[in-house]
């Protein structure tokens, strides 16, 4: 069986530049935007998420993908 794609360093460099930019402007949106309780529990569940999906995704990269 041949090499496969599977998109996981894609995914990874996708996933780092957004866990950056949620780092970066988290404290912007939830300064402007403080009784948004939907707002404000999507943007703690994704930070969360970020370290998460980047461990998990590491544990699963094939160099050769």
């Amino acid at each position: 069986m041949g090499a496969r794609r599977t998109g996981v360093p894609s995914i990874m460099l996708i996933a780092r530049e957004m866990c950056r930019l949620l780092a970066k402007f988290s404290p912007v949106i939830t300064t402007l935007y403080p009784t948004n309780a939907a707002l404000l529990a999507a943007l703690a569940a994704a930070q969360a998420a970020c370290a998460q999906l980047d461990a998990q995704l590491a544990l699963v990269r094939d160099y050769g993908d």
